[in-house]
């Protein structure tokens, strides 16, 4: 008769507790929100996108440009209220913008400036045209991504 060694039965171990899935934070450079704007999955929250944030360089260049007068103090004018409050808007996003392009505050700020002062100062049409076309492009896109994100804007 053969003593045999026991048998020893593996214990099953409980599955290894699940970890919640982390979400990566989105990127924030500017090649990557292009990016994320442009892909199948964001193009609503891309069309709201350019309606709320393209919209507002858009009112901004108009209003400057056609309501605004050298007749009265801008103080007193509403319109000038209202280009300074679309300045606004524009260029926090824009310097935001420029930061992540450019790598440096001081560059995005003077992005910033040069680009909402030649959209709302410049005589030259084709120039204050140009400045237009990036505050859009910049601020639809931006908007987009947030939106796309489901960040708050």
């Amino acid at each position: 008769m053969a003593t045999s060694s026991p048998r020893l039965r593996a214990v099953s171990q409980p599955p290894p507790a699940r970890t919640p899935r982390t979400t990566r934070p989105p990127r924030t450079d500017v090649v990557s929100q292009v990016r994320a704007a442009l892909q199948p999955k964001n193009r609503l929250a891309t069309a709201l996108g350019a309606l709320l944030g393209g919209g507002v360089p858009v009112a901004t260049y108009v209003l400057s440009h056609r309501e605004v007068t050298a007749d009265a103090p801008l103080y007193a004018q509403i319109p000038a209220w209202l280009v300074l409050g679309g300045l606004l808007f524009s260029a926090l996003t824009v310097t935001q913008w420029g930061r992540a392009a450019f790598g440096s505050g001081w560059k995005a700020l003077g992005f910033t400036v040069l680009l909402e002062g030649v959209l709302t100062c410049s005589a030259t049409p084709w120039l204050s045209a140009g400045a237009l076309v990036y505050l859009v492009a910049i601020n639809a896109a931006a908007t987009g991504v947030r939106l796309s994100n489901g960040e708050r804007t």
